[in-house]
């Protein structure tokens, strides 16, 4: 075969392509990783590592137990090491299954707390609105009372006030007709009963001016109102139900007895 013949295919692993599905991509190197032109082809079972013939004397020197790794490699498909990596990738498969199916609830979940929370809220926005509602309509009640208290006085004042002017016109009127028409000692007569009315009239201006008040009614508005009381998000934090145990490998069972004798060496 010409894989086996010329020392360039020598690295390239031959397998019965009837055997193996065209979509399953092969991983395995048989170059090694420290002298790209050597090929791995031992087995240092005192390290664990697959190595070329050119790592051994600057590596593994005091090794006891190198093998070729025609040897190590005997029965490798019945042995602890193979058995036991089957295991630990089905146990991870499935544990990112479960990690993903549990990523995939957890943003549903957190969906789902997003609409609770926006609900609530909403409602603590209604209920901080009703406050305000409630608040506006008690602020109004109070100030129409107030409105109406003054009103009433304004207007009782107001009466006597026009009270007061209909007694004064009236004392003029009366006075500016007796002038015209009567005698003197008629107008005498009626302009002393005159100054009656009038000192009357000026009891009654001394005690509606101070009584006369101008009340100011005003609205001191809370300057930078907080909101503090309307809630706030927090966060807490657990650990994920999903757990994973790393696996222990056991090496593949040697079935030669390895040796430290390796010829060409």
């Amino acid at each position: 075969m010409t894989h086996t013949r010329f020392k360039a295919f020598k690295s390239h692993y031959v397998i019965d392509v009837s055997t193996v599905a065209s979509n399953i991509p092969i991983a395995a190197k048989k170059i090694c990783n420290v002298h790209a032109d050597m090929i791995l082809d031992y087995y240092c079972t005192d390290h664990g590592i697959v190595c070329c013939k050119v790592c051994i004397p600057k590596e593994h020197r005091k090794c006891e137990n190198v093998l070729p790794l025609e040897h190590a490699s005997k029965n490798v498909k019945k042995s602890a090491l193979f058995s036991d990596i089957m295991v630990a990738i089905k146990h991870l498969i499935t544990t990112l299954n479960d990690l993903h199916e549990n990523r995939e609830s957890y943003l549903q979940s957190l969906a789902q707390t997003k609409s609770d929370i926006t609900k609530q809220i909403r409602e603590e926005k209604s209920r901080l609105l009703k406050q305000i509602d409630d608040v506006e309509r008690d602020l109004q009640a109070e100030l129409s009372s107030l409105n109406r208290k003054y009103e009433i006085e304004i207007i009782k004042q107001k009466e006597k006030i026009s009270q007061v002017l209909v007694s004064l016109n009236s004392n003029k009127n009366e006075i500016v007709f007796l002038k015209d028409h009567v005698s003197d000692n008629q107008l005498f007569i009626s302009l002393h009963g005159g100054v009656t009315n009038i000192q009357s009239a000026e009891a009654s201006v001394l005690q509606l001016i101070p009584n006369s008040h101008e009340v100011v009614i005003t609205f001191d508005e809370k300057k930078n109102v907080k909101l503090g009381f309307f809630g706030r998000l927090s966060e807490s934090v657990s650990s994920c139900q999903v757990q994973c145990k790393p696996k222990k490998f056991q090496q593949a069972q040697i079935m030669a007895q390895p040796t430290k004798h390796i010829a060409g060496l």
